[in-house]
């Protein structure tokens, strides 16, 4: 996701806003860029690529910054931040998504604006640019922030008043940093540590004034002022990396709210979509985690659009399917580096496939040997273990799935409602980490586990072994529970956990309960993760929903499982032993 940083103050912004964004990168970006203010005017440079410091010859006491990863608009200079007016006197930085900003882009071209760039963020320049004709800054800035509809963090600076930076939030952090040689803002506090420790957060639907001698912060709506606690960092700089979370694993599963918020929000190119709806055969691959997103994407392929769509691991594509010039891949990989992927699509291309990828990482081989790529804006993750790209790819999927039945007149936006609340709904399970905690610590004392579901919830079986496993090093394995009695009810005893995902109503509940009967009767330990609770078993509790959606919501539970347990037996969880972020190797 971006990074936003300014400061204003007393010393050298330039060098400042440089230390600031770098300490940004870990975050993830495709282009940066700079807005100072010198000498009454306003200087902006920008590029695509690696940051590097401002090369302008100028002195400046104010400015902002911004490390962009594409959402709107392609990978170029143009659309990087910052955006600027029509005058020129006003920058911009801004992360989030602006749902509106077709409709307030048509506005104000009709107005006389001209835009320069593709992103949904110029907008607030020009809107600013817009109400300044009647207004001082500070209310063209509230006005035009009252204009837009989505997520959004926001800072702005103006050439006439050039003592001050405004900003503005919500559902993007946001915080000003307490200097004493000058006043910081950032979107995490990992920018501004190396200068300050101090630190105020904005909530939701607030704005602020920051000078290099204070701030002020005010409710959005009623300009009214608020007294906000100071915010003491007592971490050191690599810490601040963790954003006061002891694994990188732990932070990203509490950031799946905000990656699906942005998986929700992301448009599909046109081309794609056509593509897919006339293509004769299309195949789902990937490796480990990407590849069990795909097989969710497979049942709700059949179920919504009633296409037969395979899901394969990358290295069996060749194996068991038929590819040629009617074929279209959609290649899922978190990196875009995953080298068992890689040689897929290579050889998929020599057969006349179209490929579609979906990717974390812009500018990644992956997106380079695609004809098209929709790229996830989850963020960087540095956990090896994945947890919020697996989100990601299941809400994109989804979302692409849905908008492919809508065009073939299958889908009437029944499951909207419930697609809109998919947030809070993981935001539910993570306020509840302490109750998964205590499971892990009280129950998970084996070295084998079994993980059983059924249907759309098979591959979340499959994933959520490969949680447990990759990061305890203990054995566990995803099935069908209707293929217990094959074999593997055999394992059934005292030392073996078995974890059931279980939907809250639906013939799939009532199979999957007869199986874990089957279990207790022979006096196995059972877990039940679901929406309703299953007698003489111990639940997790989840949020309702569509079983069709469940994985979503199942899925930081048995993360945050998998990372409980681990935790209790002292395990590397970020870095698990033998493993890579990036598997680059056959």
């Amino acid at each position: 996701m971006c990074g936003i940083a300014g400061y204003v103050g007393d010393y050298d912004a330039k060098s400042i806003l440089y230390e600031c964004i770098k300490r940004l990168e870990y975050r993830g970006y495709d282009s940066y860029g700079y807005a100072i203010i010198s000498s009454n005017k306003l200087f902006v440079e920008k590029n695509v690529g690696y940051i590097k410091p401002i090369s302008l010859n100028v002195r400046a006491n104010i400015g902002i910054a911004h490390t962009r990863w594409a959402t709107h608009g392609k990978v170029s200079k143009e659309n990087a931040h910052p955006h600027t007016s029509c005058n020129n006197l006003i920058a911009v930085v801004h992360n989030g998504i602006i749902k509106n900003f077709k409709e307030l882009r048509n506005e104000l071209i009709n107005k006389g604006h001209k835009f320069k760039s593709e992103t949904d963020t110029e907008v607030v320049a020009h809107l600013i640019e817009e109400y300044l004709k009647e207004n001082d800054f500070e209310e063209a800035f509230r006005k035009a922030i009252l204009k837009l509809k989505g997520s959004f963090a926001i800072a702005a600076i103006y050439v006439n008043q050039p003592d001050k930076i405004l900003i503005a939030r919500n559902e993007n952090p946001l915080l000003i940093g307490i200097g004493n040689f000058g006043n910081f803002i950032a979107s995490d506090v990992n920018a501004f540590i190396k200068y300050t420790k101090r630190a105020i957060a904005l909530d939701d639907f607030e704005y602020g004034i920051v000078t290099k001698n204070g701030f002020v912060i005010k409710d959005l709506y009623t300009k009214r002022k608020i007294k906000k606690s100071e915010i003491r960092i007592d971490w050191d700089e690599d810490l601040a990396l963790k954003e006061g979370y002891e694994h990188f694993m732990l932070k990203e599963i509490n950031e799946e709210p905000i990656v699906v918020s942005y998986a929700l929000n992301i448009n599909f190119d046109e081309n794609i979509l056509n593509l897919l709806l006339n293509s004769s055969k299309i195949y789902l691959i990937g490796a480990g985690t990407s590849l069990h997103a795909g097989m969710h994407a497979e049942y709700w392929f059949s179920k919504y659009c009633r296409i037969q769509a395979i899901a394969t691991d990358a290295t069996e594509l060749f194996e068991r399917c038929v590819v040629d010039k009617d074929t279209t891949i959609i290649a899922i990989s978190q990196s875009g580096e995953t080298y068992d992927t890689l040689v897929a699509m290579k050889e998929a291309k020599k057969h006349g496939a179209k490929i579609i990828s979906i990717v974390n990482v812009p500018g990644s081989t992956a997106t380079r040997l695609s004809d098209y790529t929709i790229l996830q804006g989850a963020g960087v993750e540095v956990a090896v273990c994945a947890t919020k790209t697996y989100v990601s790819q299941l809400v994109i999927l989804l979302k692409l799935i849905l908008e492919l039945s809508k065009r073939l007149g299958y889908y009437d936006g029944f499951l909207d409602e419930e697609i809109s609340s998919l947030k809070e709904k993981i935001e539910n399970v993570l306020r509840n980490c302490n109750d998964i905690r205590k499971v892990a610590n009280d129950m998970f004392k084996s070295k084998n586990y079994l993980f059983l579901s059924r249907g759309i919830n098979l591959p979340s079986a499959y994933e959520a072994a490969l949680k447990l496993k990759e990061i305890t090093y203990f054995h566990a394995e995803g099935m069908s529970s209707a293929m217990l009695k094959h074999g593997t009810i055999s394992l059934i005893d005292e030392n073996m956990e078995t974890i059931f995902l279980i939907p809250g109503s639906g013939r799939n509940r009532e199979r999957i309960i007869s199986n874990l009967h089957e279990v207790l009767s022979r006096g196995g330990k059972v877990l039940a993760i679901t929406p309703k609770e299953v007698k003489d078993v111990v639940n997790i509790i989840v949020p309702d929903t569509s079983e069709d959606l469940l994985p979503i919501v199942f899925a930081p539970a048995y993360q945050l499982l998998a990372y409980y347990v681990a935790y209790k037996y002292g395990r590397e969880i970020d870095k698990p032993r033998h493993l890579a972020k990036s598997v680059t190797v056959e």
